[in-house]
């Protein structure tokens, strides 16, 4: 008879909603934040180049990591290094550095890249659609509704023609043991 599922409910008192006194509350509300002046497109240029910049060596620091094992294992060959014991031997032979290997050539590639990319794309994809205003009763609509799928590619493509060399002295560097290449 001492069953827990049959005990009496214990009831609790009601529970009452906090009060809520905001700060100041005595005090006229201030005038309204001003807003920020517009800015130039040279300065929404700079913005875009620093935060793509941003992104690009956020990016490569988490990345470079797993590429370097993916560059090892392929140069493993048909051996069939697995991921995790081709990390611990790395550890143990390289160092953990070791994860980062070709890392400033991979940021030599990715921060202008990325700045590269993102400019052509807008230049590109502005160019497209004041052409597209031009024409609107001859099909314009089209033109500006591709705009953004034209200007990717087109940027894209001139990115990795640039970009290319140095993505292969990257994947160099990655291959290469400690020691076996110099780590730009």
């Amino acid at each position: 008879s001492s069953d827990p599922l049959r005990a009496p409910l214990i009831r609790a008192p009601p529970l009452r909603a906090p009060t809520l006194r905001m700060i100041n509350q005595d005090r006229p509300p201030s005038s309204p934040p001003r807003p920020l002046p517009a800015s130039t497109p040279r300065q929404r240029n700079m913005q875009n180049a620093a935060s793509a910049s941003v992104g690009a060596v956020v990016t490569s620091l988490f990345v470079t990591p797993f590429e370097v094992l993916k560059v090892r294992q392929q140069a493993c060959g048909s051996s069939g290094c697995g991921m995790v014991q081709l990390g611990q031997t790395l550890v143990r032979a390289e160092g953990a550095t070791a994860f980062w290997a070709g890392l400033r050539p991979t940021l030599l590639m990715a921060v202008p890249s990325t700045v590269l990319y993102m400019g052509a794309y807008e230049h590109i994809r502005d160019a497209i659609q004041a052409a597209a205003a031009r024409r609107r009763n001859g099909g314009g609509g089209a033109l500006a509704s591709l705009a953004p799928m034209l200007a990717g590619g087109s940027a894209r493509v001139v990115t990795v023609v640039v970009a290319a060399p140095l993505e292969l002295l990257r994947t160099r560097m990655q291959a290469a043991p400690a020691g076996g290449a110099a780590d730009g």
